[in-house]
C-alpha cells in the first residue's frame, strides 16, 4: 500500500521561524515494524532534520521514551563530533523483551563513556488505581519523545513526535513537528529550554545508575526505581509562552495547577473555540471519567458539549482500537457510547499512533494520549510489594535514595504478610505525584492545519479504518 505524507508547509512566525509538520501512513509489510521503529519515513524525516546542519551544532538534547535505535545512536555520534549530546531515557528495566536487546547494546556502549555524549536515566515510577494493563505493578512515567538542538550561530531546532523511534514496535502511522527558530527566543524555545534544564537536573547519569543496580534482580531494580520521588524539586511554570508549548510531569505545575490538568484544560479550551471543524486522532481517546478530584471538563465532555451546541459542526474522532480490544474497557466504552449518542463519528484503525487535534485553523501535536491516565494528577499514596526480605529491600532503597539525593523519610518499608503464600514479601510505600511526562505544541496556521487535515482524512478513509460499533 502506498504511503502518504503531509505536504510540507513552512510558516513564518517571528521573523524567519519555520514550522513543519510531517505525517506518514506506513506500509503493511510486517507487524514487527522496521529496524528504525514503527515508521521509517518519520524516522528518516527526523534523522535528516538532525543531520541537515550537523557541523554547526553546539548542543543536542533529546528526551526519548525508548532509546534502542542503533541507527539513531550512529546519527547522534555524528552530532557529538561537532557539539555535545545528552539523551534522557528509561532504565533497561523499562524495556520489554522485544526491545531490550538493542537497548542493552546501546547502553553498554555508552556506559564506558563517549566523548561529548551523555546518557541520563529518569527512573520515576507511579502506581495507578489498579489498571488491568499494569497488572498492579508500577509503570514508568516517561512518555515523551522530543529534541532541542542549538547551533553555534544562536539558532535552534525543536523536534516533537508521536513516534517512539524504537525497533520492536509494529508499523504505525506517526506525526512529527519541527520548528526552526533563528533567534532561539520564541515561545517554543522557551518551553523546550525550561523542560530540558529541569529534567536533566533530575535525571541520573547512566554510569552511576548502572553501577548501583547491575547486581540486582529485576524485582529489586523495580524497587530501586520506585524509590525515585517524581515531585521532588517541583517547579511552577509561568509565562506567555505556555499558550504555544508546554510539558507535563510530576515535577511540573503550571500557574499553580497540576501540569497534566493544565494540558487537559488547554485542549478543552481549544475544543470549545471551534466553529467549523474538530478532528481528533490518537492511539487512545477516552478521557471521560477523571480521578483525584478533578472537577473541570474532560475532552469527551467538551467534544459532546460543542457538538450539541452546533449539530452541523464537523467532528471526527479516530483512534487505534475500540473498547472491545482493550483489557480495561470501562472508560473507552463509556466514551464511545456518549460520543455515539451525541452524533459524533468515530473510527478505529490499528495503524494509528499519531496524537493531534485540529481545531479550525489551529493544530495541537503532542506525545500524550487523550486518556484519564495521561491527564491524571495528584498526590497519591503508592504501594509496591515485592517477593524479598525486609532487610534486602531496605538496603536497596537506601542506596537508591542516596543516588537520587532524596530524603529517607519520603519512602517507608514494611514486611508484608500473606496467608496464601509462605514467601517473604516487603511493601515499599511513597507519597508522590501521579503524572506522566509529555510534550505539547500548539500552532495556529491555516495551511498547516489544512495539510494535517488532509493527512487525517487519509487515515479516516484508509482500508483498515472501521466505524466504532456501539450497541443501541
Amino acid at each position: 500500500m502506498a504511503s502518504y505524507g503531509v505536504p510540507r508547509r513552512e510558516q513564518p512566525r517571528g521573523g524567519d521561524l519555520k514550522v513543519k509538520i510531517y505525517g506518514e501512513v506506513p506500509p503493511l509489510a510486517s507487524s514487527e515494524g522496521s529496524s528504525v521503529g514503527s515508521n521509517p519515513k518519520i524516522y528518516n524525516r527526523i534523522k535528516n532534520e538532525i543531520l541537515s546542519n550537523v557541523q554547526n551544532i553546539e548542543e543536542a538534547h533529546f528526551a526519548l521514551y525508548l532509546f534502542n535505535n542503533i541507527d539513531l545512536l550512529g546519527v547522534l555520534k555524528q552530532v557529538a563530533r561537532a557539539g555535545s549530546v545528552t539523551v534522557t531515557s528509561l532504565p533497561l528495566s523499562g524495556y520489554d523483551e522485544r526491545k531490550i536487546g538493542r537497548a542493552q547494546k546501546i547502553y553498554d556502549e555508552l556506559k564506558g563513556g563517549l566523548e561529548n555524549f551523555k546518557l541520563l536515566i529518569y527512573p520515576h515510577m507511579y502506581v495507578w488505581y489498579g489498571a488491568e494493563y499494569a497488572g498492579g505493578t508500577p509503570s514508568y512515567s516517561f512518555h515523551v519523545k522530543v529534541g532541542y538542538i542549538t547551533y553555534k550561530d544562536g539558532s535552534s531546532k525543536i523536534i516533537l513526535t508521536s513516534c517512539n523511534l524504537a525497533p520492536g514496535d509494529p508499523y504505525h502511522s506517526e506525526t512529527a513537528v519541527i520548528v526552526d527558530d533563528p533567534s532561539s527566543s520564541t515561545p517554543y524555545s522557551s518551553a523546550f529550554k525550561e523542560f530540558f534544564n529541569q529534567v536533566e537536573q533530575l535525571a541520573i547519569p547512566w554510569s552511576h545508575y548502572s553501577n548501583s543496580v547491575q547486581k540486582l534482580s529485576k524485582q529489586l531494580q523495580l524497587a530501586f526505581d520506585f524509590a525515585f520521588i517524581g515531585k521532588y524539586n517541583l517547579k511552577d511554570w509561568r509565562g506567555r509562552f505556555l499558550d504555544n508549548a508546554f510539558f507535563t510531569g510530576p515535577f511540573i505545575t503550571i500557574n499553580n495547577m497540576g501540569s497534566t490538568w493544565y494540558a487537559r484544560k488547554k485542549i478543552v479550551d481549544l475544543i470549545m473555540s471551534v466553529e467549523k471543524r474538530l478532528l481528533v486522532a490518537a492511539q487512545h481517546i477516552h478521557d471521560i471519567a477523571p480521578f483525584n478530584g478533578y472537577t473541570g471538563e474532560t475532552l469527551i465532555s467538551a467534544i459532546i458539549e460543542k457538538k450539541g451546541a452546533n449539530p452541523s459542526l464537523e467532528v471526527k474522532v479516530l483512534k487505534q482500537v475500540s473498547s472491545k480490544g482493550l483489557a480495561d474497557k470501562r472508560r473507552a466504552a463509556f466514551a464511545e457510547c456518549h460520543l455515539s449518542y451525541a452524533g459524533i463519528e468515530q473510527k478505529a484503525n490499528k495503524l494509528v499512533h499519531d496524537k493531534f487535534v485540529i481545531a479550525d485553523d489551529t493544530v495541537l501535536v503532542t506525545t500524550s494520549n487523550f486518556t484519564a491516565t495521561q491527564f491524571g494528577w495528584g498526590d497519591h499514596k503508592m504501594e509496591f510489594t515485592i517477593e524479598s526480605d525486609y532487610r534486602t529491600v531496605s538496603d536497596v532503597v537506601d542506596v537508591a535514595l542516596s543516588l537520587f539525593g532524596h530524603p529517607r523519610d519520603l519512602v517507608t518499608i514494611n514486611p508484608s504478610r500473606s496467608r496464601r503464600s509462605m514467601k517473604e514479601k516487603t511493601k515499599v510505600t511513597k507519597l508522590d505525584v501521579f503524572a506522566e511526562v509529555n510534550g505539547f505544541i500548539i500552532i495556529e496556521d491555516e495551511s498547516l492545519a489544512n495539510a494535517l487535515a488532509e493527512y487525517f482524512y487519509k487515515l479516516w478513509n484508509h482500508s483498515l479504518s472501521e466505524r466504532v460499533a456501539v450497541p443501541r
